[in-house]
């Protein structure tokens, strides 16, 4: 008895069923490349933001602080000069009265570092100019920039009278202020947050 004759219509569609198999892989693979792409673009977008408002958030301080130690008190007209004093990790002093920012007389500043939820807090505290001699009634901190590894504060100035200008990692003379303060901010290694030296001079008013 002959065998039947293979069909041939039954091997073209085995044939073009394998090709479709082929085909699919084919798409599969390169949808996975594209969508591994996508998500690479994607974290890379979001890690350029992330370093971007980083950057301005730290700019904002950097300016801030510009404006706020170059408004320092300097020699009043009396000629007395306001007490100010300085360490390595803060400082306190006393702000000029500025009718142009709604500050009548003079007003103490303290800018220091604290423990934060994330390492240390640059916070800075207001309020009255009393209290800086008598070291009461400090003011409450405001957060300037958080997750610090390391504040160091140095002046620079003369630390006696007749002495040449020096820096030196605290002030303590009080009779006169330091020419500038600089101050240095260091970030946790995996923080994109960069901070060059930041160089402000001290007002010295008439």
């Amino acid at each position: 008895m002959a065998e039947p004759a293979p069909d041939p219509e039954a091997g073209d569609c085995a044939g073009f069923t394998l090709v479709e198999m082929l085909v699919a892989l084919a798409l599969a693979a390169l949808i996975g490349v594209m969508l591994a792409q996508a998500l690479s673009l994607t974290g890379t977008i979001a890690g350029v933001s992330a370093r971007f408002a980083g950057a301005e958030e730290v700019q904002a301080v950097r300016d801030h602080l510009r404006r706020t130690l170059g408004d320092l008190a300097g020699r009043r007209p009396d000629g007395t000069l306001p007490p100010f004093a300085g360490g390595s990790d803060g400082l306190s002093g006393l702000l000029a009265a500025n009718r142009d920012v709604e500050r009548d007389a003079e007003q103490r500043l303290d800018l220091r570092a604290v423990p934060g939820a994330a390492g240390l807090d640059l916070v800075e505290g207001r309020g009255p100019a009393q209290a800086l001699a008598t070291d009461a009634g400090t003011p409450m901190p405001e957060r300037l920039l958080g997750g610090l590894a390391r504040l160091e504060l140095r002046y620079f100035g003369s630390p006696a009278p007749r002495q040449p200008p020096q820096w030196l990692a605290g002030w303590s003379r009080r009779d006169a202020a330091p020419a500038l303060v600089e101050i240095r901010i260091d970030f946790p290694a995996s923080d994109r947050r960069r901070w060059a030296p930041l160089l402000i001079p001290v007002a010295v008013r008439p």
